[in-house]
Parts: C-alpha cells; structure tokens; sequence
C-alpha cells in the first residue's frame, strides 16, 4: 500500500469527496481542466494468483492539448482529494500516442515494458540472484531497494529476456516483481493483514464463494519437473523456473501452508494507495474475507472508480480437468437431490469471546433446496461459563444463536445443528462461529467434526475435496486468544 496519511484514506472513504488530477508529462503538466479521462491497469498477476510475476503496469490518458510529446517521455500521475498530499500512480514512458485536434490521447508503461530484451551478461558463472538483480537493473538505470535473498544462478536459462530473469529470481524470494509508485523495482512478498476494505465503497462485490488454498507446489525447470505437497489442479501452483531447486521449492510450499483467500471482482471507490500484489480484507456483512489484489484497474472521467480483482483458479480456469469422471458422477449425485460435505480441525481451536470461525460451506443449491449443518466437537481446558454458537447463511446472521451452558470440567463432548431452509438458487455459504460470554476454551486437533448435508442440491458441492482441514484453511491454528477476527482486524 503506498504511503499516505490517516486523512488521506478517511477523505477516500468520503461518499462526497472531491478528486484532483495532475499528470507531469515530459515538460507539461495536466491539471483537472484538461484531463478528459485515464485509465490506469495495475497489474501482479493477469491469469490467477501465483508467484514469479513480473507485470509491465499500463497508463492511458486523454488530455486537451495540441501540442507535441515526446516518446519514451516521462509521465507521472496523480491522485489527492484535499489539493495538498498526493498519491503517486507510478512512473511511466510514452509508448503511443495520437493527436487530433485539440485533444491527445496517449498510451504510457512502466519499465518493465521495456525489458523484453534478450538477458546478455558479463558476470561469471556460477553466480547468484543477488549479482544478477543488480546487474539488470544497474544497466537500465533501475532503483531497486532490497535484492531478495541470495540464491546459486548456475547459467542463463536459453532465451532468457531481463524481464523473465526478474520474475525468476522474484519466484524464488516468494514475490512477485514491479515498479513501485516511485518508479522503483520492488519484490512484492505475500504477507497476512491489509487494508480493510468497507463494503460501504463497493458498488458491486461478485465474491467467488469458494476458499482457495495452494496444497501443492510443481516447478517445470525446463530439465525437469520438481514438486512439493500434493492436491488437484485447482490447489496446485505451476511455475516455469529454470532456477528452482528442490530445497527451495519446499521451503515455498511450507510458507504457503497456512495462506488462503478469496477471488472477487468488486466495483468501487477508486482508492489510489491499493496496489496490486498485495493483502486486501473485504468486510461483508460483518464478516471478514481475505482477498489477494491480483489486479486493479482505475477510471477516472470526473470521478475517480476502480475495478478490484482477486484471481484464483477456481474463479478463472474454465479447462478440463483429467478428474471428468469423478466430477461427472458428483453432479449425478447432486441432481439427484442429495449432496454432503465434511470438514474436521487439523489445528487447535481457541474458543474466546471473540467470534471466531470454526467451519464454513460453500455449494450450490436448486430453488428451495434446505440444508443441515451438523458440528460436533469436544471442549477442552475449559473455564468458560456459556458458549455460544451462531450460524450465518449467505453472510445474514441466523435469528437464533444456540446458548450452552458449560460444567466447568476438563473436557465436554457437545453436538451442534442448524436446519437452513428455502436456500436461492445458486451459490450459497453457511459459516459457523463460536464464541464464550467469559473465559476460553479449546478445541484440540481433529477433535471437531463438522458436516453439511443438502436436499435438493444442484451443481457444485464436490470441490471441497482440494480444502485443507476447517482450521488450517481458515487460518486458525490459534495460540492464546487470537481469533480469525483479531487476526484481520489488526
């Protein structure tokens, strides 16, 4: 997220706000008198989430002018909503541009565009990524902060661009490659947290209601193929890198263990300091869903909108899959009316007075289909007084909560269901939460059976196959007290 002020973000959040453009180009500047419009595609990963990206940002705009701009001139632009602080859009260099009249359109991209050039070196090999990084950059006049860590560079790869050699030494740092808003090559981790995103500046949120987590690693090193974890396609990240090892590939897969989020495509306020590549939370309904900004496109025509996409291959990836067979007889089962899901705990459960959630189902349903959630669960070191379960279908809060009042004993067996009826047609979502009026209890490994059975199912209820266990996918493997809200609250 680019750096700005409180008062920058709360102005942002306004219904009522003002925008103010400027855009430097070359030695012009464009002010909101003569900006029509501009488009800027801030892009981490344009197919689905991955790592090894390194993604040329694009800059158009159409301005009143008549005059002359150079190509390969630079253009900087700029956001503010007081005309005091501005938030940078990044750096960019005329690609194209056409003029007509009195009004000149003009097309921009950042460095990376630049670098589709065949990787010749002078360094000695065997090196490594740190030696190379610098290299590229040095030789295009590229600011680059933090190199990553160091890892062998044996040769050159055959037909290596200086971009592609970017993106393989930014797969290996766990990241993805781009020019930062100051024009900066930066490598882009994925990390927890992020800015929350209220959906009071969303106009419209098309959530894919599915969880995504990567459950196996595979790497094509143009000798081989190595790979880490195991799990179907949908749960597998592929990457070409001739720079992988089998070390490294192992120590990708364990980081990514306990990472998940959701795809989405969310119409909105254009807020200028979300960049992509980064942690985004979306609050729904009152409830919390991580997102990973895989791109993110602005418009601005008078007032400044954005296009928000979080990409998983369960959002995008329409190709056949080799498992045909076992998806053709699940949706046979499913149109015969009935479908059943199973989630267990992998981690321990902390049960506090803050929700937490505990399970959550994702399927799609025929018109008034019905569902039954089942939990069953065993309380342990428990000093907690009453414990409270509540069920969500499809984000709105079920009218009753269940109230169980707790022995004080070291370990309680409980059993927990909600019938959910005349479901929409369609994609539907029963989140499960638990919490205490005072005191804490904990729920230890596989000590949590959770299940959904639903009548009159249609379509998709199969793919929690590719899930990792209710906690790890959910990110609640919980020490102390921290539950999933706390952690996306912070």
């Amino acid at each position: 997220m680019v750096q700005v002020s409180d008062n920058f973000i709360t102005l942002a959040k306004e219904n009522g706000r003002h925008i103010y453009c400027r855009i430097e180009a070359g030695n012009e500047v464009f002010t909101d008198d003569d900006i029509v419009e501009f488009d800027f595609d801030d892009t981490a990963h344009p197919d689905w989430f991955t790592i090894g990206t390194a993604c040329a940002n694009r800059f158009y705009f159409c301005v009143r002018f008549s005059g002359e701009i150079a190509v390969r001139a630079e253009v900087k632009p700029y956001i503010s909503f007081d005309g005091e602080e501005w938030c940078p859009l990044g750096v960019f260099y005329v690609s194209r541009r056409y003029i007509r009249g009195n009004y000149a359109s003009i097309t921009c991209y950042d460095r990376l565009y630049s670098l589709d050039t065949e990787y010749e070196s002078e360094l000695s090999f065997p090196s490594d990524t740190v030696k190379v990084l610098g290299e590229i950059c040095g030789r295009n006049g590229i600011e680059c902060s933090d190199m990553g860590e160091e890892y062998a560079v044996e040769e050159i790869p055959d037909g290596c661009t200086e971009r592609d050699m970017i993106g393989y030494i930014a797969a290996l740092n766990r990241a993805c490659a781009k020019m930062d808003r100051s024009g900066a090559l930066v490598l882009k981790k994925y990390d927890s947290g992020g800015y929350v995103l209220s959906e009071d500046n969303c106009m419209s949120i098309t959530r894919n209601m599915e969880h995504s987590v990567v459950t196996c690693l595979r790497a094509d090193t143009g000798n081989g193929e190595l790979a880490s974890g195991s799990g179907a396609e949908i749960s597998t990240m592929e990457l070409y890198n001739p720079l992988m090892t089998q070390e490294r590939l192992d120590q990708l897969y364990s980081l990514f263990k306990t990472f998940a989020f959701y795809g989405a495509d969310i119409e909105m306020q254009g807020m200028p300091f979300l960049e992509a590549g980064e942690r985004l939370v979306l609050l729904e309904k009152g409830l919390l869903y991580p997102l990973q900004i895989s791109e993110i496109e602005y418009h601005y025509d008078g007032a400044l909108t954005a296009v928000l996409y979080s990409k998983n291959k369960n959002y995008t990836d329409a190709a056949a899959r080799d498992d045909d067979l076992e998806k053709a007889l699940e949706e046979l089962k499913n149109k015969l009316g009935t479908g059943c899901i199973t989630q267990t705990n992998e981690y321990r459960i902390t049960v506090s007075e803050t929700p937490a959630t505990v399970a959550e189902f994702t399927f799609d349903a025929a018109e008034k289909a019905f569902a039954r959630a089942d939990v069953n669960f065993t309380l342990d070191n428990s000093d907690a007084d009453f414990l409270i379960i509540s069920a969500y279908v499809n984000g709105v809060k079920a009218a009753r909560s269940a109230v169980q009042s707790l022995s004080g004993t070291g370990r309680e067996l409980l059993h927990w269901y909600h019938i959910a009826e005349e479901l929409p047609e369609g994609s539907s979502r029963i989140t499960v939460t638990m919490s205490t009026k005072t005191g804490s209890a904990y729920i230890l490994p596989s000590q949590l059976s959770a299940s959904l059975t639903v009548h009159g199912s249609a379509g998709n209820i199969g793919s929690i196959r590719d899930r990792q266990a209710a906690a790890e996918t959910f990110g609640m493997a919980a020490v102390g007290s921290v539950s999933l809200y706390e952690a996306y609250s912070e």
